[in-house]
């Protein structure tokens, strides 16, 4: 089975609904004209998700869109997702052939996949005049990654620490399961498979992550709007691409976004966790799934990022929502996201199904 397998069928296909656009529009407007903090510079998407599912006729509206921007923490992300298709990818090649011990099963992966990786490795990577020969020849560390299932879903499942490492990334949103994710996977494979997918598109758009948040590897960093370059970053549409895909169980495949949610249901997000919450529980509008990002850009200042999934109760309809570079100035939680909600509730409030 191989590794690499073109890209996804694109969600955000169609041209962005007129309605939500317009909605979001004139909220920016609005905001803006009223002092918002961020009304000018932040990016976002918003998706509707129910009803649409499988296909590339999402209705979506956008707000900067296109631009690439340091996003932080927010990139963990894509790391769980390459780790989850590498399972994904080693689970078939056992099963087609065969395999049931993991010796075996770890020489067919590197047999298998290692030429693939180095077929596929981004110009980014392997022309990098910042990374070390190491860093572009680099192949997942298969044994710190993987393991023999011991459950009936896979043959091949993650290692305890590999397991434990998401929980820390993800739901605890810190920094070391991060780190241990991305050297167990390398950049090779990690921009190779996001490239692959259609979430980058090769040059300097899309989702990047080729920094390990801790240092220990040299980064390798593309230009992006919010800062001077950025190792860890995204434009809201390929972001949205995603989790898109993601929220209808179309990403790796079904028990893998399953998987995937699970952890990010049990992350914190701003929106709910500001004082009073912006989105109280019971409320309207609920985020069931997410992941935050803060970071420093050069300049000092704090930037903000979130990608979420997220509960129409008074509809019944899911909408993803992704929005980046709200830089901090100083503000309170609340005051400093309110204008982010009301840009994501104007667009969600203005589709009609």
């Amino acid at each position: 089975m191989p590794l690499f397998t073109g890209a996804y069928p694109d969600p955000l296909a169609s041209a962005a609904d007129a309605a939500m656009q317009s909605a979001l529009t004139a909220k920016r407007q609005e905001l803006s004209l009223a002092g918002a903090p961020n009304a000018g510079n932040l990016a976002m998407t918003v998706v509707v998700v129910t009803g649409f599912e499988g296909t590339g006729q999402h209705p979506w509206a956008g707000r900067r869109e296109n631009e690439e921007h340091y996003s932080a923490s927010l990139l963990k992300i894509a790391a769980m997702y390459a780790a989850f298709d590498l399972r994904a990818s080693a689970d078939q090649l056992a099963t087609a052939g065969g395999l049931t011990a993991w010796p075996p099963i770890e020489a067919a992966l590197v047999a298998a996949f290692n030429p693939e990786i180095a077929a596929h490795t981004p110009a980014l990577i392997s022309g990098s005049t910042k990374l070390r020969a190491e860093d572009k020849a680099r192949r997942p560390d298969y044994p710190a990654v993987l393991r023999l299932g011991s459950g009936p879903d896979f043959t091949v499942d993650f290692t305890q620490a590999q397991t434990d490492a998401f929980e820390n990334m993800m739901v605890d949103q810190e920094t070391p399961g991060a780190t241990t994710t991305i050297h167990g996977l390398g950049y090779p494979y990690l921009d190779g498979k996001i490239a692959d997918d259609g979430f980058f598109d090769g040059t300097a758009h899309g989702v990047w992550l080729a920094g390990d948040y801790a240092q220990q590897w040299p980064a390798a960093r593309i230009s992006c709007v919010n800062d001077v370059d950025t190792a860890q970053g995204t434009t809201t549409r390929h972001l949205a691409m995603l989790m898109t895909l993601l929220a209808e169980d179309a990403l790796v495949g079904p028990l893998s976004s399953v998987g995937m949610k699970d952890l990010m249901a049990r992350a914190g997000n701003f929106f709910p966790d500001t004082s009073p919450p912006i989105w109280p529980a019971g409320g309207r509008f609920g985020a069931t799934h997410g992941k935050v990002g803060i970071g420093p850009l050069k300049s000092g200042q704090s930037v903000f990022s979130e990608a979420l999934i997220v509960h129409d109760t008074g509809r019944d309809l899911r909408f993803v929502v992704v929005w980046q570079n709200v830089i901090d100035p100083g503000l309170s939680g609340r005051k400093l996201f309110e204008p982010v909600a009301a840009l994501a509730e104007a667009a969600m409030n203005a589709f009609v199904p």
